[in-house]
């Protein structure tokens, strides 16, 4: 095993970081949008209005 194997990648750490930040909020949008805020209390405020930027 190489010293390389060992050292995080940080681009592709932020990457994945930032696609589930977003998956969350389009779940939470869509959630919103289909009406299911009421019914099982999902909600969109709890997710951040734009991706933060690294």
């Amino acid at each position: 095993m190489s010293h390389a194997d060992n050292v995080i990648d940080f681009t592709l750490f932020r990457k994945r970081k930032h696609a589930q930040q977003m998956g969350r909020w389009m779940w939470a949008l869509y959630a919103q949008q289909a009406g299911l805020v009421a019914q099982h209390g999902f909600h969109a405020s709890a997710v951040p209005k734009a991706p933060r930027q690294a």
